[in-house]
């Protein structure tokens, strides 16, 4: 695409990369008398969450694109005729199912719903001159015309530039290689709370008192309490959004007490109180600081922060 100039309108991606370290075989050698064997801080369920090792370097890509496009669109670019071995997670490209969820110029979000428009940034010429870094292209001061002016350098960026684009995985879990962070923490948490119905197992009879199969009815109204938050789909934005969870303190998360939260406020789930128990801890409700910043990017308009309110509050009461 091209601005209304002929000019072609580019992007810069500026991509956080991360290749770890082979692991290393040290069963054959023994390890060293003092080391710990576990950690002390949970036990064989609760893993420690260890820092990966290896290198680590920031790589840029320029690439023509449209306004609309979405930074999803130009990672796939660049992975099909630019650099192959750039990692990134993806699935259905929708919104749907937050699997590529990474922090774009420092705010978690999902790559496919991000567009170029709204993402790109004019960098600072003044800021990129003196950052100490010599840049691919550029002269090392500009150029000075023959009244003793600045004059635009010819490697300068064109009209058409929309600017720049930062990349990293997601803050607060472990990184897997370039965007691709290890979101098991977040899913071992909601599978601790159970996030299934928990019936009584009455069975639904007609008006003959005829069994009416496995159905459990609802109004509206009690349908309206738990919808919104069963649309969920676990993408872990509000994980990294939190900055107590990202922070790395002891903290179940935001996105498991949401699962919690959807079967709370559901009239056909029996195990309301032993739902409440489970997340009544130090590293639960007690953990929250209603922050908030867990609203803020949701993919799927869930208002996080007013629902661990709620929850807290339902807590509280009991």
């Amino acid at each position: 695409m091209s601005d209304s100039s002929g000019a072609p309108t580019t992007v810069t991606l500026r991509v956080n990369r991360f290749a770890p370290r082979p692991e290393r075989d040290r069963g054959a050698r023994g390890g060293s008398p003092f080391a710990k064997k576990s950690s002390p801080f949970g036990g064989s369920d609760a893993p420690a969450r260890r820092r990966a090792r290896g290198k680590q370097w920031v790589q840029e890509y320029v690439l023509p694109v449209r306004p609309e496009d979405t930074v999803l669109d130009c990672l796939l670019t660049i992975k099909r005729t630019v650099d192959p071995t750039l990692a990134f997670r993806y699935s259905c490209g929708h919104g749907m199912c937050g699997s590529d969820a990474v922090a774009i110029n420092g705010t978690p979000t999902l790559l496919c719903t991000a567009t170029i428009s709204e993402w790109a940034k004019r960098p600072n010429p003044l800021a990129q001159a003196n950052d100490g870094f010599r840049h691919t292209g550029e002269s090392a001061a500009p150029s000075r015309d023959a009244d003793g002016g600045a004059s635009v350098s010819a490697n300068a960026p064109a009209t058409g530039d929309l600017g720049v684009i930062e990349l990293s995985p997601l803050p607060g879990f472990p990184v897997q290689r370039d965007l691709i962070a290890d979101i098991d923490p977040m899913l071992d948490q909601i599978r601790k709370l159970k996030p299934y119905l928990q019936a009584d197992g009455v069975l639904a009879t007609t008006s003959e008192g005829k069994v009416n199969v496995f159905e459990y009815l609802q109004n509206p109204e009690q349908l309206a309490k738990y919808e919104m938050l069963s649309n969920c789909i676990a993408c872990s934005v509000c994980e990294g959004s939190c900055p107590v969870y990202a922070g790395g303190d002891a903290f179940i998360g935001p996105a498991a007490l949401i699962a919690a939260s959807r079967f709370v406020n559901d009239s056909r789930d029996t195990a309301t109180a032993a739902r409440l128990e489970a997340i009544d801890t130090a590293d639960g409700v007690a953990a929250c600081q209603s922050v908030r910043a867990c609203s803020r990017q949701c993919p799927r308009g869930i208002d996080v922060g007013e629902e661990m309110w709620q929850i807290v509050a339902r807590v509280k009461e009991r």
